[in-house]
């Protein structure tokens, strides 16, 4: 608690925000405050002898022996009692392994501040209890006013008289809670101090309950009766809940129990209820106010084992681990259909059919692939057969143009020897014989005239008009 807490919560601020202290102290304290000077003014606001006045008080004792070796020896000797009840609880064969854990860490406790200290730790929620439109900073602020409210309400206080040092954490790696420490010092009917907690909430309840023993006797009987017989299985009852419906309908024990080790262990559970009680309605008040959804549950949500910090920080990670597994079998499965889906679209679109009934999804596409590879093996033999079509063709084309060629050699040759043979007797005229001597280019112009007419009279009408089109423009006529 305060500077030493805040020193031994120095790396784990896993959820604080901008602006937050790690520690909060109420009731006026501060983190610099000693926790034992803090303890020594409760104690002896409850009747414990001052540190001052100790060595004086002690050299009164008449029997020596009574009398102790300093004030450290005096307080553990209040404490007597209670620590004897707790050596014999954690020696016992039936002490659960988690409650020696926690007699081991009081006992400590007590080595080390020379008295019994009690913690109470007060929690609004849990971790993963926060809803998703409110921000993580709205809700911590929500969390911090209704601890403090908590702490501040008169029945809270009048119920925890020995509270000495009241503290809200922040650097916590849970959740956000309320710690208390306190002693638990009363005088007897002769005026002898001694440390008893069981007896200072009896008497508490007691004035809760307007001084009625009957009313004190009938709640924890009940109390007992529920505890011992309840399940704390997620979703069932919680037990506070069943106590408060049976107070409600004036429900009476079925053994009523007045004194007695059970009383006193259900007469502790009763008191923890009653304070449970007001943190509830104090935490219900402050959401409405600040517009937050915050509900109690009637059920148990875990499974009512109570934990050290290590031992929960371990279970809480198994929770988140287990969370996270859920949320990832969610998104595979949210990814499996969505796959489906696809699947389904694509069998149609490819098959041309919806799928059977009972055909799964490998079955589906397998069936898609074997159509499609099919459907490609059709479409390469196509390819190859256009190919090869193709090909034929282009060598029909190639010997087609060959034979053109040819066609036209053998045309061009027949013309050639039609035109000799009609120019034949013209070559050996007696004029143009004399012209080829005397006047050669005169022979030259008559003879190309004469091919030129009869290279034309070789063509048929459609080679005429061809030949003759493009030189109409020019006036040319070739038959001339």
């Amino acid at each position: 608690m305060g500077e030493s807490h805040i020193s031994i919560h120095s790396s784990p601020n896993d959820n604080m925000v901008d602006g937050e202290s790690p520690v909060i102290e109420l009731r006026g304290n501060s983190v610099s405050d000693s926790s034992w000077q803090l303890m020594i003014a409760k104690a002896v606001s409850q009747g414990v002898v001052s540190p001052e006045e100790w060595p004086e008080y002690n050299r009164q004792i008449k029997d020596k022996k009574r009398r102790k070796k300093d004030y450290n020896d005096y307080l553990l000797t209040l404490c007597s009692k209670p620590i004897k009840r707790l050596k014999a609880t954690q020696t016992a064969k039936n002490t659960p392994k988690s409650q020696r854990t926690k007699i081991s860490q009081e006992l400590a406790s007590v080595d080390r501040d020379g008295v019994l200290n009690d913690g109470s730790l007060w929690y609004i929620s849990k971790l993963d209890d926060r809803p998703s439109n409110v921000s993580k900073k709205d809700w911590r602020e929500f969390e911090v006013e209704a601890l403090t409210r908590f702490d501040n309400n008169s029945t809270y206080q009048m119920l925890n008289p020995g509270v000495y040092r009241s503290e809200i954490h922040l650097d916590e790696a849970g959740e956000i809670h309320k710690q208390d420490l306190a002693v638990w010092f009363r005088s007897d009917s002769i005026g002898r101090v001694q440390y008893s907690k069981t007896s200072t909430i009896q008497d508490v309840l007691l004035k809760l309950y307007g001084g009625n023993k009957d009313e004190l006797d009938r709640r924890v009987s009940l109390v007992a009766e529920i505890t011992n017989n309840i399940d704390k299985t997620p979703g069932q009852e919680r037990a506070d809940t069943k106590l408060w419906r049976a107070v409600k309908s004036n429900q009476q024990p079925s053994r009523m129990l007045h004194a007695g080790k059970m009383y006193n262990s259900a007469l502790v559970t009763l008191w923890r209820y009653e304070n449970v009680r007001i943190l509830r309605q104090t935490a219900l008040e402050v959401a409405r106010e600040r517009g937050i959804d915050y509900h109690v549950d009637d059920v148990y949500n875990t499974d009512g084992v109570h934990r050290s910090r290590d031992v929960y920080m371990q279970h809480q990670q198994t929770k988140d681990s287990l969370r996270n597994q859920r949320l990832a079998t969610k998104r595979a499965q949210y990814a499996t259909d969505k796959l489906t889906d696809k699947i389904n679209d694509i069998y149609r679109d490819t098959l041309k059919r919806a799928p059977g009934a009972s055909e799964s999804p490998l079955e589906q596409t397998n069936k898609i692939i074997n159509h499609l590879k099919q459907v490609k093996e059709e479409s390469e033999r196509i390819q190859s057969e256009n190919d090869r079509q193709q090909q034929q063709l282009d060598q029909l084309k190639r010997q087609s143009e060959m034979m053109k060629q040819q066609s036209r050699w053998v045309e061009l040759r027949l013309l050639i020897v039609n035109i000799i043979e009609k120019l034949w007797n013209l070559m050996f005229d007696r004029d143009l014989r004399h012209d080829f001597t005397d006047n050669h280019q005169k022979w030259r112009d008559s003879m190309t005239n004469q091919v030129n007419k009869e290279m034309y009279n070789q063509l048929d009408q459609d080679q005429q008009k061809q030949l003759n089109a493009p030189n109409q423009s020019n006036g040319h006529n070739l038959e001339r």
